[in-house]
């Protein structure tokens, strides 16, 4: 029988490695700087998240972890940067619940099936209120103007097509009026606006509000959850089922996303370290001075992409229903 020589051996070894079929083991993870993109703007209340998500992932992995701000086009700019990027773990994108809307946009180039979601950290409650000269004194008496006056008012909340602006055709839809809809970059410059008088009514977080509350210069007329708040400058702050207004509440969250095909070894340690960040101090901090953070850590990945597929799904029906999109665009 003949046999191959030592020679040969070596040779088609060599052929295979410059296949890439047989290779040396992975680099260890990470294996250089971590690019975490955050949706929002520097200054933001999510930004101070990213930051604190971003100094856990330094201290706990011994890896730089650089921050980048990028969220335009309706987010479109952060998810066209990370798909451009090698899917290697070391590019994560923070998103929220209203990436399923974002994902229906007619300019959107790339679809949920380029990317996995990694973990979601949290989820946020948002409330409607007003300046305190407003006339409005309830929920009832906003909703009893906005029927006399179709149109009349405006409302301002988050980007188009983002969870709040969903949020507040469905709410308006349910209540039987018709509002205007103004779109922010971020619920910060919304509760400034209604502050400075330039904005009738808004919709941000129970913490943005509350430094205005206790000033007396905002009144908060609904808390947009199922049950309401104990802090004692919301217990009394009615939400939608108390006034008979029932409707599946879009609730607003924080997570992460990486492009499909991330190594299994890469999304292993990333979900390890941000499961860690749920005991640290610095998140206890953090969640003691925003009320309307509900921590929910959830790292299935399997669950979490389906459940996006079918949130951008039931929100595509309800952006058609609502005007905000046309069929078939």
């Amino acid at each position: 029988m003949r046999t191959l020589s030592k020679v040969t051996l070596m040779s088609a070894f060599a052929g295979i490695l410059s296949l890439g079929l047989v290779g040396p083991a992975a680099a260890k993870f990470p294996s250089k700087p971590i690019d975490f993109i955050c949706a929002t703007s520097p200054g933001s209340g999510a930004a101070v998240w990213c930051h604190l998500v971003a100094d856990h992932l330094r201290k706990d992995l011994k890896n730089p972890v650089k921050v980048q701000f990028k969220s335009g086009g309706s987010n479109h700019e952060p998810v066209v940067y990370v798909a451009n990027k090698p899917n290697d773990g070391h590019t994560l994108l923070h998103i929220s619940a209203s990436f399923t809307g974002y994902f229906n946009l007619p300019h959107f180039k790339y679809s949920e099936k380029d990317f996995d979601i990694l973990a979601v950290m949290e989820q946020h409650l948002y409330a409607i209120a007003v300046h305190a000269d407003s006339p409005w004194k309830t929920y009832k008496d906003w909703i009893k103007a906005a029927k006399k006056a179709p149109f009349k008012y405006a409302m301002g909340s988050n980007k188009i097509g983002s969870v709040h602006h969903r949020h507040q055709e469905l709410i308006h839809k349910t209540a039987g009026i018709k509002v205007r809809f103004v779109p922010y970059k971020g619920t910060g410059d919304v509760v400034k606006d209604v502050i400075g008088k330039h904005l009738i009514i808004g919709f941000a977080q129970p913490g943005k509000w509350n430094s205005h509350i206790k000033a007396g210069k905002a009144r908060a007329l609904l808390l947009l959850n199922e049950k309401r708040l104990d802090d004692p400058l919301w217990k009394d702050v009615p939400v939608p089922s108390d006034l008979g207004i029932n409707y599946k509440i879009p609730h607003q969250f924080q997570g992460f996303m990486v492009r499909k095909g991330t190594p299994k070894e890469a999304m292993k340690t990333l979900k390890g370290s941000l499961s860690k960040l749920r005991g640290t101090e610095a998140y206890k901090k953090y969640l003691s001075k925003q009320p309307h953070v509900i921590p929910g850590y959830n790292d299935n990945t399997k669950e979490l992409n389906k459940e996006f597929g079918a949130g951008k799904k039931a929100t595509r029906k309800l952006m058609i229903k609502l005007g905000i999109l046309k069929a078939g665009s």
